[in-house]
């Protein structure tokens, strides 16, 4: 006899979001036993709909989540019968029991009778906005329920095995049988059965040297592989804080694998013969099983590709394994990691041709673009042609003399573009390579579903880009096969930069990876007492990196190809700007007591000398001048301060604040300071040249050889500006 009970002390005090237990009771055993504390409101309609989804035939799989206990039903329609499977997601993740089946028109009167029972019951004493949301929520399928059953309408896949034995030893291998069942028509829509064609049946077994099997755990590899990637976890992390051993003892296994991670000596049970295995290689084996696991699945069922759980297992393995890269020494004969130097006077502006002192410039209006979207995430570039908007979903190109739009890239998933007209786009299923203004890709790949850009650097025939701002993505530039991706683990934001032959990534748990751009190989991984914080800046073979947590902050020197720390200065200052080397010195600006000041460091990090900025508050932006620097504020007050620590000049505040500090830009030997009223100065003397009015909105400006103004503000307007005229004074 099948029964739904639903529990009874939310008619106590009806609220909103009735909680209370349910259970699905086989012949007097609770199937759901410790499902106590479920939202009615949301369990019972998804109950009734799965039920009359089967019932109807739309369906062969459904399933129905109680998440207060961690627990996931899932009904199989066999003919006339119906499979049910309820499965545990907490740890250790496992089948609660044997599946059961029942028959279809029982368990379907029983979901009736539950339904409209429940329904009865909070139309009779519960809030009239919950009767009404659940009337409509449970209508439709009672109404199915009442008719005659119908069978699905696509016959079952046939019985197929797949077998993955392991590559080395040790090694863990899988059997899966009947995956990739058709769900029915709708499933690629479908919200039900997101588990359920996971919970194939099957095996997991772990081969040793001189036993191909030293243990077997049956029952759906998914959930076994699940719990084990977990425990992989554990594993590795443990690795890296030196504890000295580790037990691996998955659910249904009765002799456990014991590691001694110091001796790297491993043996199955407390009595079994040692043999070698280092910790960090039973970990990737792990990690290994999860990732052909997930294959498997995909292969035998395209709709499972972008399957929630799949894709949460395959990136929690492929994150592990990223984290299990550790340093490789680089070749003793490969160069420093240094960018080229520039050859003098390449992509510098020549200054303006005046017969005298330059006195006063007018600027013209030449278009304006309006509407761009996500201007506040945006970024503005500067290209051959004009200025180039890259948004989250969107980057397009402007024509410099009338506003023209050359180029326009838009992807569900993210566009990732550079300055010279590079461009990455992804969407759930393909990844597009474009180049310059033709309207079709050079490239397109298939692609697993992540999100990408908007940074995208271009360096040695590679396109470098984030995923969400954490994951690393290189694609060969003219192919657009991707060659490497960096994942690193407990990290929620990264930031990217290149050095020679080095991409440096610095995350916000602390660490700095020194990968190898030709194949992402990680050269070093730096640790830090505090989350990283901006990209690293490049100083010669050397880079600088910002660290702080809270209050504390602190500027890291290290050398580029080896990763290896030279110094670590904590400035005592607060909102700190990003570091800026000018030759021998690095600047920094921030907050001391509420007041601006600036440091200057030599190559040593002993400090030379800190000037008080008197600009207002913080924080500062930093730009180079020869021999001297320009600090900016969100007011637009700005001063210049030479590289002796001599205070050359200082304008005042321009309007009211900026959303945030944007650094000074000079163009044609004049200097821009960015603010409510963009000013161009004289950058030895100061003088104020020219005032153009921006907005309080800015959120950033351009300017390039020819001395045009590109500002953009966060209502998503385009604005440039030409050279009009300008004034000198002949002595």
């Amino acid at each position: 006899m099948t029964r739904i009970r639903i529990g009874q002390r939310w008619k106590r005090e009806p609220a909103a979001s009735p909680l209370d237990s349910i259970a699905l009771e086989l012949d007097g055993v609770d199937l759901l036993s410790g499902a106590v504390e479920e939202s009615l409101a949301e369990v019972v309609p998804s109950l009734v709909r799965s039920v009359a989804a089967l019932y109807g035939g739309r369906h062969r799989l459904a399933q129905v989540s109680l998440p207060e206990a961690h627990l996931e039903l899932v009904l199989r329609r066999v003919g006339p019968e119906v499979e049910l499977l309820v499965a545990n997601l907490a740890r250790p993740a496992r089948l609660m029991r044997p599946p059961v089946r029942v028959e279809l028109e029982e368990l379907a009167e029983a979901a009736r009778e539950a339904g409209e029972r429940f329904l009865a019951d909070v139309t009779r004493t519960g809030p009239k906005t919950l009767s009404a949301s659940l009337a409509q929520a449970l209508k439709e399928p009672l109404k199915g329920l009442r008719r005659p059953a119908r069978p699905p309408d696509e016959a079952p896949a046939r019985p197929a095995t797949r077998r993955h034995e392991p590559t080395e030893l040790p090694g863990f291998g899988f059997e899966l049988r009947d995956a990739g069942v058709p769900t029915g028509r709708g499933a690629a829509r479908a919200t039900a059965g997101l588990l359920a064609p996971l919970l194939a049946a099957g095996e997991v077994w772990l081969s040793l040297p001189g036993k191909s099997e030293a243990w077997k755990i049956s029952g759906p590899p998914f959930l076994t592989v699940l719990e084990l990637s977990r425990l992989a976890v554990e594993l590795s992390r443990a690795v890296e804080l030196g504890e000295p051993r580790f037990e691996l003892a998955p659910a249904g296994v009765k002799t456990a694998l014991l590691v001694d991670l110091k001796s790297g000596q491993a043996k199955v049970g407390r009595t079994g013969t040692a043999f070698p295995l280092a910790g960090n290689v039973l970990a990737a084996a792990l990690f290994h099983l999860g990732e052909s696991l997930a294959a498997a699945f995909a292969e035998a069922d395209r709709a499972l590709v972008s399957n929630t759980y799949r894709v949460e297992l395959a990136e929690r393995c492929r994150e592990g394994l990223s984290h299990l890269r550790g340093p490789v020494q680089p070749p003793e004969a490969q160069r420093a990691a240094r960018d080229k130097k520039p050859r003098p006077g390449q992509g510098a502006s020549r200054p303006l041709k005046v017969p005298g002192r330059l006195r006063r410039l007018r600027f013209a209006k030449l278009w304006e673009q309006r509407g761009l979207p996500d201007a506040e995430e945006s970024r503005l570039l500067l290209g051959r042609h004009g200025p180039v908007y890259c948004a989250p979903q969107l980057a397009s190109a402007f024509s410099r003399k009338d506003g023209t739009l050359l180029w326009k890239r838009a992807a569900a998933l993210g566009v990732a573009a550079s300055a010279d007209g590079h461009a990455v786009a992804a969407d759930i299923a393909r990844v597009y390579g474009f180049t310059g203004r033709g309207g079709g890709a050079r490239w397109l790949h298939d692609h697993d579903g992540i999100p990408l850009g908007p940074l995208l650097l271009r360096k040695d025939g590679l396109l470098l880009t984030l995923s969400e701002d954490r994951t690393v993505v290189a694609f060969a530039e003219a192919t657009g096969r991707e060659i490497w991706r960096l994942a690193p683990p407990r990290t929620q934001r990264s930031w990217l930069a290149t050095q020679g032959h080095r991409a440096l990534v610095g995350t916000d748990s602390g660490y700095l990876y020194g990968l190898d751009l030709e194949d992402g190989q990680v050269r070093y991984r730096m640790r830090a007492p505090m989350p990283f914080h901006g990209a690293p800046v490049a100083w010669g073979r050397r880079f600088l990196a910002m660290l702080g947590r809270g209050s504390h902050w602190a500027l890291l020197l290290a050398d580029a190809h080896t990763g290896e720390s030279i110094w670590t200065c904590e400035p005592d200052l607060s909102h700190l700007s990003a570091p800026l080397p000018v030759g021998s010195r690095v600047f920094i600006a921030g907050e001391r007591d509420r007041e601006g000041m600036l440091l200057c460091l030599d190559g040593k990090g002993r400090r030379l000398w800190e000037r008080p900025l008197n600009l207002g508050p913080g924080p500062y932006a930093l730009a180079p001048l020869p021999r001297a620097v320009v600090v900016t504020s969100a007011s637009g007050a700005a001063t210049r301060v030479a590289a002796s620590g001599t205070v050359d000049w200082r304008v005042g505040v321009s309007g009211e604040p900026l959303i945030s500090a944007l650094p000074a830009h000079t163009a044609r030997d004049v200097t821009l300071i960015p603010g409510e009223k963009v000013r161009a100065v004289d950058p030895r003397g100061g003088q104020v040249l020219a005032e153009v009015q921006a907005g309080v909105g800015l959120v950033a400006l351009q300017a390039d050889v020819r001395l045009n103004l590109y500002f953009l503000d966060d209502a998503g307007t385009l604005s440039a500006y030409r050279l009009g005229s300008h004034f000198a004074v002949v002595d």
